[in-house]
């Protein structure tokens, strides 16, 4: 066993320079796509998949599309839009969000993946470094925030921070414009970048923080084993392998919650007016 229960939540070099997380990254990569190039290939020709695994892999893809992404990212308005989302009679009203879906969807499987390998012995979850988070949380940013500029322009993207107040006189409608918009267009662009950092700090905080209390309980059982300390052995035990189920639903949670983080973001910038 590792002499630190930090040494299975803190990145080391494995092969040479290669880092354990950046293995572990591309593990989880791999993981996500062969499955799922299968899958495709098996629905390629409009048959429904058959067998458990396959089912639960899809179900995953239509719970993300159906509860996460759609009602959050809403509907497109422009005539465009509205043309192509009723080539769908099922879903007339979701073109906006469709054409966002391969990226979140790999965002929340790749997610789960990295979240998932934490429960694996000996290995680790590479979203319990801040550096992983916050890649993810960039990429997100720059997601949200191009397309809401391609899509309503430079001049409307720019106006979405800037509020529209009007005052009862003259007096008050100077001390609106010079005062307090300047003031609330700060706020919001600064809030922009605060909820990229909130994506990429709670999803390390509740991975990194879940793995070590999960070692440090796992170090008391073998502490109270080599102390022959049946009793608090078992507690210990009992401790981690409850704290382990716990892990597992954190895992799902918490892809679950950064994405759907994600998903209203994006909704927020690509419909300002509402």
């Amino acid at each position: 066993m590792a002499h630190s229960p930090l040494d299975h939540v803190v990145d080391h070099a494995w092969v040479g320079p290669v880092t354990k997380y950046q293995i572990l990254i591309v593990v989880a990569a791999v993981a996500v796509a062969v499955p799922y190039i299968l899958l495709a290939r098996r629905v390629e020709n409009g048959a429904p998949p058959r067998g458990p695994f396959w089912n639960f892999l899809e179900m995953l893809l239509l719970f993300i599309r159906d509860e996460v992404v759609r009602p959050n990212v809403g509907p497109g308005h422009s005539s465009h839009d509205a043309h192509d989302a009723g080539d769908d009679p099922a879903h007339p009203h979701h073109h906006q969000a469709d054409k966002y879906l391969p990226f979140l969807w790999t965002l929340f499987l790749f997610i789960l993946a990295c979240n998932l390998l934490g429960m694996v012995p000996f290995l680790g979850s590479p979203t319990a470094d801040l550096g992983v988070t916050l890649t993810l949380a960039v990429m997100t940013f720059l997601v949200i925030h191009v397309s809401a500029l391609m899509k309503l322009g430079p001049v409307k993207y720019v106006r979405s921070y800037i509020p529209v107040l009007k005052g009862d006189n003259l007096v008050m409608n100077v001390f609106l414009a010079v005062v307090i918009t300047p003031m609330i267009a700060a706020i919001e662009v600064l809030g922009a970048f605060i909820r990229g950092a909130v994506l990429a700090i709670r999803l390390f905080a509740n991975i990194f923080a879940g793995h070590v209390a999960l070692a440090v309980i796992v170090a008391f059982a073998v502490a109270a084993d080599n102390s022959f300390s049946p009793g608090g052995g078992l507690a210990a035990l009992v401790l981690g392998t409850g704290l382990s189920l716990l892990e597992l639903f954190v895992a799902f949670l918490q892809a679950f919650v950064f994405v759907l983080l994600a998903s209203i973001f994006l909704g927020m910038q690509l419909n300002p007016e509402h």
